[in-house]
């Protein structure tokens, strides 16, 4: 039934291209609407217990995925390139949850931009690029939330939510593909893929906008000219950040290491469509 779907979507590119806008517009306007909901159950549960709650969705939801990935594994006939891939984006969603994560509900970001990957999926016909092409939403997303949403709360732009975003994305799309779904297009090099022309773009914006003092890391660093600050924190020499609020405790990725890390990623998952196929 999946792969029927999949097919229908390849064929039908413009319901499928439909899809992605109305579901890229949801992500973007929705966030209103998911604090309203975790801040009202929150306040019903109490945080320790809401944290504790929601710890317990996420590990049920990881061992789901790797259970079912160990099942198709047994078959012999999933893609083992694939599998390595789902494996890493599972066990770097793990780390994430300890080590980056604010609240334990931001998990939901996995869900929502894997969501998103999955639809691009028939669109492109290409697994590290539907990932990889979500990104320009990735980025306006946290942008919007940061300046426009909760320009008050938000002091620093969440690279954390970003890489968050990037995992989940490729969490979903190596299922999909372990589970069967393929594309019938035909292979395309490197040089002829929107995905890898988009990162080089990204690339050079970011580039040009942070050497010209538009977009600078920190409040200090800040010109005559600059339009936006990543972070409005100092610079933190201490790994672990308190959140002054809530109380927990996590890494913040400065913009650098956010920036760099973000672009590994997207050329690891470039690299899944590096060849036809690997059994």
């Amino acid at each position: 039934m999946i792969q029927r779907a999949f097919h229908w979507l390849e064929k039908h590119r413009t319901v499928n291209l439909v899809m992605v806008v109305a579901y890229a517009i949801f992500l973007l306007f929705a966030h209103d609407m998911f604090v309203s909901l975790s801040v009202g159950v929150m306040n019903s549960l109490s945080l320790p217990i809401f944290q504790k709650v929601v710890a317990v969705i996420v590990v049920l939801f990881a061992l789901a995925m790797a259970v079912t990935s160990w099942f198709v594994l047994r078959k012999g006939s999933a893609d083992k390139r694939t599998a390595s891939y789902f494996a890493a984006s599972l066990l770097l969603l793990v780390v994430h949850f300890f080590v980056f994560t604010e609240m334990n509900v931001e998990f939901i970001h996995a869900l929502m931009y894997g969501g998103l990957a999955v639809l691009l999926f028939p669109l492109i016909g290409r697994l590290g690029g539907a990932i990889v092409l979500c990104l320009p939403l990735m980025l306006v997303d946290e942008w919007y939330q940061h300046v426009i949403l909760f320009p008050h709360y938000t002091y620093f732009f969440e690279f954390n939510d970003i890489v968050l975003d990037l995992l989940g994305a490729g969490l979903f799309v190596s299922m999909l593909r372990l589970l069967g779904m393929g594309s019938e297009r035909a292979f395309a090099p490197p040089r002829m893929r929107s995905e890898v022309w988009l990162l080089f773009a990204v690339a050079v914006i970011l580039i040009a906008v942070m050497a010209t003092c538009i977009i600078v890391p920190y409040s200090e660093d800040a010109c005559s000219n600059t339009w936006f600050v990543l972070n409005k924190l100092p610079e933190m020499s201490e790994f672990w950040y308190v959140h002054p609020v809530i109380g927990s405790t996590f890494h913040i990725l400065k913009p650098i290491e956010g920036i760099v890390l973000m672009f590994l990623l997207c050329v690891a998952y470039v690299g899944m469509d590096s060849v036809k196929s690997a059994k």
